[in-house]
């Protein structure tokens, strides 16, 4: 299957139970963590979530870079403890990290909240 990275999905979902990652979304998965890791951060007190980041204005840009086009997000979002309400990344279980990949080789381009 040979799909232009920037048309193709990032994952797709094969059945309720089932989920189909692309081989540059592992790797950027994978860099990801290994940077989380430098934090110090326990990972059982954060969720993670992945996704595709588009330009807002619907507009397609022009090749892959920092600001956002053809990139992946992998938020790494602290949770909150129990009956705590908050707001960001205000949280006493850790600090919020995002970090930016490329959604055609999977490197981190660059990162946010992590300082």
């Amino acid at each position: 299957m040979n799909l232009d990275a920037s048309a193709a999905p990032i994952f797709e979902v094969d059945s309720p139970d089932q989920l189909l990652l692309h081989a540059p979304v592992v790797v950027a998965l994978s860099n990801a963590f290994k940077l989380f890791a430098q934090t110090g951060q326990e990972l059982k007190n954060f969720n993670v979530r992945i996704a595709e980041r588009k330009q807002e204005n619907g507009e397609e840009e022009n090749g892959e870079d920092e600001n956002g086009a053809h990139t992946i997000g992998i938020a790494f979002s602290a949770k909150l403890p129990p009956g705590q309400k908050g707001i960001g990344n205000a949280s006493k279980l850790g600090r919020s990290v995002l970090y930016i990949a490329s959604r055609t080789s999977g490197e981190i381009l660059r990162e946010q909240g992590s300082r």
